[in-house]
This record gives C-alpha cells, structure tokens and sequence, in this order.
C-alpha cells in the first residue's frame, strides 16, 4: 500500500469508531516500520494527522520527507513546528534562559544598589559621629565636603538604577509578549485560527470547572462538514482548506456573541462550546448556524465559480457533573453519527 493510498482511506459512514481507528493505528504502525521511527508520542501525532489527511501542506510535506527517505524524529519535530501550531523547542528554552537571564541580572542591579546605599549610609554616620565632636572651620568644611561627595555618588547611582530598572522592564514587557505569542501558538490550529486539539480540551476542561463551580450549564457540540472528501478531490485541497477557514469563521464569529468558543479537532472535525446553554439551546443556537451556512454558495475567488453549498452535521451533548472533557465529546460524537445517518445537514441532541 502506497502512502498516498493510505492516506486516502477514511472512515465510511456509521462504521463503528474503534475499528475506523484501529485501521487507522494499523496504517500508522506500517509507517513506523517503513520509515525506522521509534513510537514517540510527538511521532505518532504527527503520523496521526497525516493519515487523517488533517491539512494538505502536512501531507505534501511528509510525502516528500518519506520520498526522500528523510522522516526522521528532527524532521518530525520541523513538521509539527510548521504545520501543526507545536512550539518551538529552541526557542523555548531561549525564553527560559532569557527569563533567568533577565532575573539574574535584576538581583546583581539590586544588589548593587544596596552596596550603594549600605556606602551612603556609613558615610552619613561616620559624618554624624564627626559632628559630635567639636570642629574647627577646616574640619567643619572637609566633612561637608565628603559628605557632598557621598551624596553626588548616591545621586548617580540612583540614576544609573533607575535607568537599569527601566530597561529591565522593557526587557520583562518584550519576554512576555514572546511567552504570550508562544502560548497562543501552542494551542492555536495554524490553518483555521481557532483552537487546536490541545486547546480545544483544555479550554472544556476550565469551561467544566468554572461552570459546575458556578451552578451553569455548559454544551459542547461536535460538527463534522458533510463530504467534505468529495470536495476536496472535485476542487483540491487549497480550496479544502479555504473551506476549513471559512467554516471554523462563520460559526466562530456567530456563537461568540453567546460567549461560544470554536476549535478543530482535526480534519473536518470541529468543537462549538456554549456556556449557559443546556442541550436544547445549544442545539437551536447551532442549527441557526447550520441553516445560515447552508443557505450560501460558495464562490471561488479567483473565478467567481460556484462550488455549491456547505453544510455539515452536528451533534450536541450537555456537560454532567461525572463528565470529564472525553466523555462528554464522545456523548457528542454519537449524536453527530446519528445526525449523519439520517441524512446530514442537521443538529441533533443527544439521546437522553
């Protein structure tokens, strides 16, 4: 079996989840004999994304690498980092170093400036102890003049402080909006904009305790677009991804204003999250999404040619007080295959 070939088996409707999966951890295994890679966890999303088929600039990439007989774990770590939204190491641990760079150097400025002070301080005392005696004109004159002298230095040095911790916190403000940029890239899908996978389920995670916490009700709906295979072996894959793009967008920007939060799961897989919704609301939330999106044509840019319409199916699950974030997506995950086999282009609630 050709690479191509395996990453173009999908899962065929109401197939039953594990055996789609364990095709799919089979296909995985061949490739991990075929290329020589050790069973890593970082490889084996890699290889799990690829024969998913998540993105078609990952699976040209990992074609070429494997044609050149060049996948190996640094390329893999290359492939996440462009393709996947995973953080660089490098520069991880440059942001680290910087960071006790920066804190090293604050202690010596303030150490520093204690030294300075401590000075500061015995000559003001030695000048104390001076005046308890009695003095004539030139004694009386050297000690205003050494204390003059104290006080120039300390003067000088509070500037020099003040410039240093000035320019430790410029220093502090560009690290964190590297460490900020570095956390959102890591849990940001590169392609659509919204959550990643791992963002996706820590952000449910939180959701679930701030909820519960809170007494509130919280839905999380599953959406899959309908044959979108079909559409990407009619148009190609970079009108796919624009697809990808512009669905994670239209319900992005239409569940937001309830305070809904999207993410993609991989592929054409994607998580709507509402706070505040029980089932029923969420469910007529998203299918006025479904019916608005529907209702489109879609129009290549290029040539203004109509690609149809987009729809997809979903399915709806309400969060319970025993649910951790997989169980209640596998809840939503049967009423988006029961949407499916009745037909798709439909949001259904989960059975109760």
């Amino acid at each position: 079996m050709t690479m191509e070939m395996m990453r173009s088996v999908s899962r065929e409707p109401g197939s039953p989840p594990d055996k789609a999966a364990l095709h799919w951890f089979d296909q995985i295994r061949e490739l991990l004999l075929a290329t020589g890679l050790a069973p890593l966890p970082e490889v084996y999303d890699l290889l799990w994304r690829y024969v998913h088929d998540d993105s078609h600039d990952l699976s040209l990439a990992v074609d070429t690498a494997i044609a050149c007989g060049n996948l190996d774990v640094a390329a893999v770590t290359t492939l996440r980092r462009a393709h996947c939204g995973e953080v660089d190491t490098t520069l991880a641990r440059g942001l680290v170093e910087a960071a006790h760079g920066q804190a090293e150097a604050l202690t010596r400025r303030i150490e520093a400036g204690r030294s300075d002070l401590a000075d500061y301080g015995r000559a003001i005392a030695g000048g104390g102890v001076a005046l308890g005696s009695p003095l004539d004109t030139n004694g009386l004159a050297a000690l205003l003049d050494q204390l003059g002298q104290a006080t120039t230095t300390m003067q000088a040095a509070n500037t020099r402080l003040e410039g240093e911790l000035a320019a430790a916190a410029t220093q502090a403000r560009t690290l964190s909006e590297r460490l900020g940029f570095a956390e959102r890239a890591a849990i940001t899908d590169p392609l659509t904009g919204v959550l990643n996978r791992r963002g996706t389920f820590e952000e449910l995670e939180r959701l679930q305790c701030e909820t519960r916490d809170a007494d509130r009700k919280l839905a999380a709906t599953l959406i899959d677009i309908d044959h979108f295979k079909r559409f990407n072996d009619r148009f190609g894959h970079d009108l796919g991804d624009d697809v990808l793009r512009f669905v994670a967008r239209h319900v992005a920007d239409r569940i937001a204003p309830s305070g809904g939060i999207v993410g993609r799961l991989g592929g054409e897989e994607f998580v709507a999250l509402l706070p505040d919704h029980d089932v029923h609301g969420a469910v007529a939330v998203m299918d006025q999404v479904r019916a608005e999106l529907a209702g489109q044509i879609i129009r290549n840019v290029s040539d203004g040619t109509s690609m149809g319409r987009i729809s997809f199916s979903a399915g709806v699950a309400g969060d319970r007080a025993d649910d951790d974030a997989d169980s209640l997506i596998k809840r939503a995950d049967k009423a988006l295959y029961a949407a499916k086999r009745l037909g798709r282009d439909r949001v259904l609630p989960e059975l109760s």
